[in-house]
């Protein structure tokens, strides 16, 4: 007699109750009365002889074995994606689905306004629902299955991901008008030394471009000062508290001659930082990804003319292709 097997939608149940950390929340999620969705989670209990989840006031947790289930039952989903992505038609080269997108929020307000207007109106069958995370929470949060796909920037373990190189963006140096270096016709790099430039917290990649630069030119890294996003270095700049370093695009966007601040390029020494797509080696949905990274570099890089580079082939990505 064959063994009774899980179903798709026990296991898309117990995926999506593992997500949302709640029965009601993925219940809403997938459109089922919580009644359902319960019975859908006994039942599959009682077939694996297993309790998947610690059920408490304080929320839904995975119990030990629902821990142990889960890697498992999400590559099983994406492999039936798959399946159905094979047996629907599809037009060749077309990009459709539903899918959720992590950016890092140094990235994000800059970049996807000129670019997702562009990718739309080419992909209209393609929704990607975004959301604004921190990199250490992007990359996290593409390996628990959050997000599908993920912008963010150099460096990333890969790990289980492809990673591919997009763009490279210059970052800039941005002081008040009355800054003494102004004076000067040509800004060198041994002309930070001894300055004080202004910091953003750890969680930030920028944060380590701040500390090398420091640590390479003598300048002071002013912890004191410490910002929590590019608009805070920004107006700490406007207040003369030290220089700060800033994204290209940020810079367009955001700063006007009213700052009463200016922006310098050193003359001997260029700073940039790279632009990266990542999404799960084992994603259904890999192909599409592919491609996806493809078309968000071609309208970033057409709609940023002059502001955004190509990604040289030893940029340092571990794992890539």
């Amino acid at each position: 007699m064959t063994k009774a097997r899980p179903t798709f939608r026990q296991l898309e149940a117990f995926v999506a109750i593992a997500r949302a950390s709640s029965f009601r929340g993925a219940a809403l999620r997938l459109g089922l009365s919580q009644p359902a969705l319960t019975q859908q989670i006994a039942a599959l209990e009682d077939l694996l002889g297993v309790q998947l989840f610690d059920r408490s006031r304080g929320g839904t947790l995975l119990a030990p074995a629902g821990r142990e289930l889960l890697p498992l039952a999400r590559d099983i989903l994406e492999q039936f994606q798959l399946l159905d992505e094979f047996t629907h038609d599809n037009p060749a080269g077309d990009l459709a689905g539903s899918f959720r997108m992590g950016v890092s929020p140094s990235i994000g307000p800059n970049l996807l306004p000129r670019v997702l207007p562009a990718l739309h109106a080419r992909y209209p069958n393609l929704r990607l629902h975004i959301r604004e995370d921190l990199p250490r929470n992007l990359e996290s949060g593409l390996d628990a299955g959050t997000y599908d796909i993920i912008l963010t920037l150099l460096p990333m373990h890969a790990g289980r991901n492809r990673v591919r190189p997009l763009f490279v963006e210059p970052l800039k140096l941005v002081l008040h008008n009355k800054h003494p270096l102004l004076k000067k016709t040509k800004l060198r790099a041994r002309d930070l030394h001894q300055q004080d430039v202004l910091s953003i917290d750890e969680q930030h990649h920028l944060h380590r471009q701040i500390q090398q630069l420091c640590e390479r030119f003598g300048a002071h890294q002013l912890r004191q000062y410490e910002g929590n996003s590019l608009s805070s270095l920004r107006l700490m700049a406007m207040l003369g508290l030290g220089l700060a370093l800033l994204p290209a695009l940020f810079i367009t966007a955001e700063i006007v001659p009213e700052d009463g601040i200016t922006v310098r390029e050193l003359d001997d020494e260029k700073i940039y930082r790279t632009h990266i797509a990542a999404w799960r080696k084992n994603s259904s949905a890999r192909h599409l990804f592919q491609k996806l990274s493809y078309e968000i570099k071609a309208i970033a890089m057409e709609n940023f003319e002059g502001q955004l580079f190509e990604a040289g082939a030893d940029e340092a990505v571990p794992e890539t292709w």
